[in-house]
């Protein structure tokens, strides 16, 4: 059993309202060793088929993110986060949990879905929706020990956060709910937090402001090297340079579409928000910044039949003078729900989740001509998140069962982590997808590969290259509330995999934002 911590006064000093260590506790948590898989599991990848090493139950986990020696998790648990132990991948083991986070008498905070780990220290982000009348903002925690962390900061906002990151030293936040959902950017060098910046699509160009609601979505953050990626859902992906955190400027933008289009297309739920060639959900670089992967996240819609709207891939992008985008990875077959989500990165590596479709793994050292080296997923009892690289093999983290109720979708319970071993072997080509075309648009920039200039409104031309990107200048998504399993992009598969798709996720949360 894991000792709870004792220190009441640093409880009391850090107004945590109550701290849970549950590893020990009977029901809490369950470790399995081989063989995990049921009988309906299936294996991707035909030369090293995945079986998990092991698995460990935690309600409610969902994103999780792994220490630099890779052998400690830290997971989001929807009320709170916990910090697991991999350094043996047979046997995982629960350091800590911490759930029903509040500050100063407010909270608990609702919908933890994002944490962030960086130079022992971590963030905890929320709620990923909403945010207005209710604990929303960041906590910041020392995880030198990580069976024992310690809080060192409550960080307040005004919207909620969807997704975050920290780089150490600054950590950067989707606005989420507020105008032109920006990227908002803090200072936490002296574990108290300072907003010092932030950057939006409108600073590059004023024509963004008048792009859908829904389209111009901040949807995630990935920041390396000084250097900020953010997955902007319609509005594509994009390259900003926060060497000066207080005046970031964007250098590229990768993927569809224009100010000028979005525009056109307004703010409805339209065959654009929920289907490709949009969608920018995911964004990661390799470790030297030469390549980008981004993942989609798409669905069809049952009305536009003439459309093959999804679900989603990875497109994997060549960086330089000018960003090419290669190939796009395709998602698993035989399940509709199986779109992109989130995915880890290592070396030549990448370690993918696909929701339903469960979670593979792909040699991109060739982004040419990928390679899939093995898959696992169980279509009756595991809906991935993400998967991490750690020091031997990966984890993914199965946010929930769907055969269980909507109830206990929504607590996640039946959540739980699973390891996986290094695939061997060469692996066989990864099936790979060819782009949706970019319907006609005024002032397409669909797949720019530079920033607009400022105030060159509908600015730039249709033509691209081979790889999907032009050669030439140019011209909200949504949390969850308690009303389903997780609604809107990023958070809403089992609504998708019913056949309401991502939109009516994000209408809830328009709906809650608006109360």
């Amino acid at each position: 059993m894991v000792p709870r911590p004792t220190d009441d006064a640093a409880d009391r000093r850090t107004g945590v309202a109550r701290r849970r260590v549950l590893a020990g506790l009977a029901g809490a948590t369950a470790v399995s060793a081989l063989p995990v898989a049921a009988a309906a599991s299936r294996s991707d990848g035909q030369d090293a088929p995945l079986e998990p090493t092991a698995e460990l139950a935690i309600e409610g986990v969902c994103e999780a993110v792994v220490s630099e020696d890779g052998e400690t998790v830290f997971a989001a648990t929807r009320d709170g986060f916990a910090t697991v132990d991999v350094s043996d991948p047979a046997n995982p083991t629960l350091l800590y949990e911490e759930r029903e986070l509040s500050h100063d008498g407010q909270g608990p905070m609702r919908r933890v879905y994002d944490v962030k780990y960086a130079d022992d220290r971590l963030v905890v982000a929320g709620p990923n929706a909403g945010g207005r009348n209710e604990l929303s903002g960041f906590f910041l925690y020392d995880v030198a020990d990580p069976a024992n962390p310690e809080r060192l900061a409550f960080q307040p906002t005004n919207h909620g956060i969807h997704n975050c990151f920290f780089d150490g030293t600054h950590a950067y936040l989707t606005g989420s709910g507020v105008p032109n959902e920006p990227t908002m950017i803090y200072d936490v060098t002296g574990d108290s937090p300072e907003q010092v910046g932030e950057w939006s699509a409108v600073h590059e160009d004023d024509a963004w402001r008048d792009a859908g609601r829904n389209s111009l979505s901040c949807h995630d953050v990935y920041v390396q090297d000084d250097t900020l990626y953010v997955a902007y859902w319609d509005a594509g992906t994009w390259v900003v340079d926060v060497s000066a955190p207080a005046n970031p400027s964007a250098s590229a933008k990768l993927g569809e579409h224009s100010a000028g289009y979005l525009a056109d297309v307004g703010d409805g739920f339209t065959s654009e928000f929920i289907e490709l060639p949009g969608n920018a959900h995911y964004v990661q670089p390799s470790a030297d910044g030469s390549a980008v992967y981004v993942g989609k996240e798409a669905w069809d819609r049952d009305d536009t039949p003439e459309h093959d709207g999804g679900p989603g891939g990875i497109e994997l992008w060549s960086m330089g003078d000018d960003p090419t985008r290669e190939t796009i990875l395709a998602p698993p077959p035989d399940n509709d729900g199986a779109t992109s989500h989130n995915f880890g990165v290592d070396g030549d590596r990448l370690y993918t989740s696909w929701y339903g479709g469960g979670v593979r793994v792909y040699d991109v050292a060739d982004r040419t001509a990928p390679r899939l080296l093995g898959g696992w997923r169980d279509d009756d009892a595991a809906v991935f998140w993400t998967a991490e690289p750690i020091h031997e093999g990966f984890v993914g983290a199965s946010y929930q069962n769907p055969e269980n109720s909507r109830e206990e979708r929504q607590q996640g319970v039946g959540a739980r982590l699973l390891l996986f071993p290094e695939p061997e072997g060469e692996g066989e080509p990864a099936p790979t997808m060819e782009p949706r075309p970019v319907p006609s648009q005024r002032g397409s920039d669909a797949s720019t590969t530079r920033p607009p200039d400022a105030g060159s409104g509908d600015g730039g031309t249709s033509g691209t290259t081979d790889g999907g990107a032009t050669t030439s200048p140019s011209g909200d998504d949504g949390g969850d509330d308690d009303s389903d399993d997780g609604g809107s992009p990023g958070f809403g598969v089992l609504a998708a995999l019913a056949g309401v798709g991502a939109a009516a996720g994000l209408a809830r949360r328009r709906q809650q934002e608006e109360e």
